[in-house]
């Protein structure tokens, strides 16, 4: 039973890493990049996030 609900717990967080990571990255990285830099440009943010969806479609395989 124990086995069957560790699976259960594993394949939502599994879900959840594969829907809401990439914008939870973009999101950091673009709160840490304005913490460091208050008035740098805005064109790193929509690449890091084409870079993070690229990343997680090639590499994070459910």
């Amino acid at each position: 039973m124990m086995i069957l609900i560790k699976r259960i717990f594993m394949r939502i967080f599994r879900s959840l890493i594969s829907m809401y990571g990439p914008a939870l990255l973009t999101l950091a990285f673009a709160v840490v990049f304005f913490q460091f830099f208050p008035d740098g440009p805005i064109w790193p943010v929509p690449i890091f996030c084409i870079f993070v969806i690229v990343v997680f479609y090639r590499y994070v395989k459910w």
